[in-house]
């Protein structure tokens, strides 16, 4: 079975002969020291991100674009950055900080303009479906995360309760850019498409109900259906946190796949597999906080497989960390969790020939 095969059969929730595995990214750290190389930094390199998914034998690749320009740098040598989305940020390294909003005054939401899709390229998701057996999974923001960006982020908590319909306008035309920007990467040999839009924190949603009524469900469903009237592809969401209490509503947006299921903040996945292991394929759940990061590899061999085993049966799952493979987690345990669900089969019969699962 090819890894795209054993990718399409997850999401339509069948058993594979092994589950399959991907990461919404894998940082250039632990990419280069799983490798021994010192490829680019870059979020997104083919080279290197082909050899540690060839090294994992990972089936999934995520890509995306969000083009920006170097525009110079502040009076501490930082370098600024201009993002396509129209803000201006000073980046340390480690964070960024906003210096120039998107607009000068929230009540001139209007003045605000559409992002330009010409400057967005599909080539890296063109060359990975051609030259790669990798399933391609193509990123696009959201009506949360994009615009959280755009401001600091308490003044973004603040005008989406008191501006709420500048928010709404601003939202609208970033949405019109994601939603374009699917198509480009499904004309460019994207498979499926994931909307990655963080909405929580680890003890619930950033926005009351009414207000995530207002400016983030509408903007999904209507995503999902522009993009699933333009290819028929499965449409997947990320967000971080606990979403146990949104859980119905994003069924009900349309989404097919939940990638995160973040286990610190309370998403459990035998409950979630339960409750909704029909509607969603679930992707993640291997943990960031302490699993990955300070485990030692026998602990990272132990979550793996009781994740598998409770995830697994009856297809829908798809295993990942809860986030990305970042650059803190040890080589080792890296290589224990991509090496564990290669050799492990929750079918096989235990010892007293009873099915472990």
């Amino acid at each position: 079975m090819t890894k795209r095969e054993r990718v399409r059969k997850a999401l339509r929730h069948e058993e594979a002969e092994r589950v399959p595995k991907g990461e919404l990214c894998i940082e250039a750290g632990i990419a280069n020291r799983l490798l021994g190389a010192s490829y680019p930094a870059d979020y997104q390199h083919y080279e290197r991100d082909r050899r540690v998914r060839e090294l994992l034998n990972i089936d999934i690749v995520n890509l995306g674009d969000w083009p920006e320009e170097d525009i110079g740098r502040d009076d501490r040598g930082r370098r600024i950055f201009r993002s396509i989305y129209g803000y201006d940020y000073v980046y340390s390294g480690l964070s960024k900080h906003i210096i120039r909003p998107p607009v000068a005054d929230i009540r001139d939401a209007q003045r605000y303009r559409t992002p330009d899709i010409r400057r967005v390229s599909g080539e890296i998701i063109t060359r990975f479906a051609r030259e790669t057996d990798l399933f391609v999974l193509a990123q696009i923001g959201g009506p949360v995360s994009m615009l959280d960006e755009m401001f600091p982020m308490e003044d973004y908590l603040v005008y989406c309760m008191e501006n709420t319909r500048e928010m709404r306008l601003i939202g609208e035309r970033v949405m019109q850019f994601e939603i374009a920007k699917a198509r480009l990467f499904l004309e460019a040999g994207a498979e499926a498409v994931i909307i990655a839009d963080d909405i929580a924190f680890d003890n619930g949603a950033f926005l009351p109900p009414d207000i995530m009524e207002e400016l983030v469900y509408p903007f999904y469903e209507a995503a999902i259906k522009e993009i699933q009237a333009f290819r028929d592809v499965p449409v997947l969401f990320h967000s971080d946190g606990d979403l146990r209490k949104m859980l119905d509503r994003l069924v009900e947006c349309g989404f097919q796949g939940l990638q995160s299921l973040q286990p610190s903040a309370g998403m459990d996945m035998g409950e979630i597999k339960r409750r909704y292991g029909d509607a969603l394929c679930l992707m993640g759940n291997i943990d960031l906080n302490y699993v990955m990061t300070f485990a030692p590899p026998e602990e990272v061999a132990e979550v793996v497989r009781r994740t598998i085993d409770v995830a697994a049966p009856g297809g829908g799952f798809i295993l990942s960390t809860c986030n990305t493979l970042i650059d803190a987690i040890p080589v080792e345990n890296a290589l224990a969790m991509y090496r564990t669900a290669d050799s492990y089969d929750w079918r096989e019969p235990g010892p007293d020939g009873v099915l472990e699962i």
